[in-house]
């Protein structure tokens, strides 16, 4: 086995220029296959990982509502959180409308009301704030920093938000046909805010379109009771283990109340990551197994070559088996330095990958990874052990198999006519 071994490794490295031109070729092939995999499913592990972490960052663990009216006391329902467990906060959430500048309505905007104490123990509001205070007293609010430029607006600002459900009591529909100025009309008037605070969580779909008010002043806004919720949200230990947790609140409420938990509510989500992971691999994978065709074309060129040494090594005694493994050998050899030097490259290109982002953008005048799609300021990546060790593997075993076609070629010469081979 070693001289077959030893035999490979010399004709890696043969005296002939073109052919060792061909097998630098192939290393490369496959060495930018693996760089190529490595780093794609890296970013796609990275993104998935950030994209769970900031879910949970910015939402309750699980969301605990009726399937028809809004929680009205719900006291009881964060008592029952606590007894199974976990913690919870009641809290509004409601689509409103602002109105900034002379007569500017921005219709992209969802409200969280809440107590302040609930936002800082679960969200870590505090330490997310770019300027101001976390003040959700009477008629203050904070807005994300993405609200602040779109609107133009700062600390101590004041805004105007309209409730739908008010706006909708503007009018009323007549029997006969056509609508007419409802009694409540003449009396409606939007609500003045101020704003205490700005924040930024990072993820550019939730700083675009989420506030944060007091629980009164939202009631207030959306006409709900003082005290009223249309949830209950709730946070567990563990956001990624909390089957028992949830099943334990589900057995403790009424059938009229719905559990759900962020990961049902981000169901679809997940499964187009998790799928779209597993395509990439599937279709990057045939990066490699170009490179295998062209060790195979390497090695047929490199049978032809030494048809006379192939010959002499039959001669003196050398069986089928042992030439068969000496371009299997060879092909091997192929796989493993391709794939050591695509494993070093791709973790050269994923550490560097923001710095290299960031270079082409500047040199493409394009922005290659808009926060507007992707939700996050810089390209994520994590590399997994096991993701690596599957690639490298499969790219020499798919290099090993490359080299079968011209060992069987190789083993099958008689070393009469190989030795008069010209």
């Amino acid at each position: 086995m070693l001289t077959e071994l030893f035999l490979a490794g010399r004709y890696l490295v043969p005296r002939r220029s073109a052919v060792s031109l061909i097998t630098v070729t192939s290393i490369v092939g496959v060495m930018l296959g693996v760089t190529v995999l490595m780093v794609v499913l890296a970013v796609m592990t990275g993104f998935t990982d950030l994209m769970k972490s900031k879910l949970v960052e910015t939402q309750a663990h699980f969301q605990i509502r009726h399937y028809r009216y809004a929680v009205n006391d719900p006291a009881w329902i964060v008592e029952a959180v606590g007894k199974a467990g976990g913690t919870a906060a009641p809290v509004i959430q409601s689509s409103i409308l602002v109105q900034y500048g002379s007569n500017r309505l921005d219709t992209r905007v969802i409200m969280f009301g809440a107590a302040a104490k609930d936002l800082d123990r679960h969200l870590d509001l505090s330490k997310k704030l770019v300027s101001g205070k976390v003040d959700l007293e009477k008629r203050h609010v904070v807005i994300s920093s993405a609200m602040a430029a779109r609107w133009g607006v700062s600390v101590g600002d004041r805004l105007l938000f309209h409730s739908a459900q008010k706006l909708t009591d503007l009018v009323e529909f007549k029997p006969d046909g056509g609508i007419a100025l409802s009694r409540k009309g003449s009396a409606y008037l939007p609500t003045e805010f101020v704003v205490s605070g700005i924040y930024s969580m990072g993820k550019y779909d939730f700083d675009s379109t989420v506030l944060f008010a007091g629980a009164d002043d939202a009631a207030e806004l959306v006409d709900l009771p003082w005290g009223a919720a249309t949830a209950v949200f709730g946070w567990g230990p563990d956001a990624f283990r909390q089957t028992e947790l949830v099943s334990r609140i589900r057995k403790a409420l009424p059938r009229d109340y719905i559990v759900t938990t962020w990961e049902e509510s981000n169901r679809r989500l997940l499964g187009v990551l998790a799928v779209e992971k597993r395509m990439m691999f599937f279709l990057l994978i045939f990066i490699v197994l170009v490179a295998a065709f062209s060790i195979a074309n390497t090695l047929i060129t490199s049978v032809y070559q030494k048809t006379r040494e192939i010959g002499l090594l039959k001669a003196i005694g050398a069986t089928d088996g042992m030439v068969t493994r000496v371009f299997i050998f060879q092909g091997f050899l192929i796989g493993v330095i391709g794939s050591g030097a695509g494993s070093l490259l791709g973790w050269l290109v994923i550490f560097f990958r923001n710095d290299i982002l960031r270079l082409v953008s500047r040199w493409t005048h394009m922005e290659l990874f808009p926060k507007e799609f992707y939700y996050f300021n810089e390209l994520p990546a994590h590399i997994v052990a096991t993701d690596v060790v599957f690639i490298v593997v499969s790219s020499i075993v798919l290099c090993t198999f490359g080299a079968l076609l011209p060992a069987l070629r190789a083993a099958s010469l008689d070393p009469a006519r190989a030795l008069r081979y010209e």
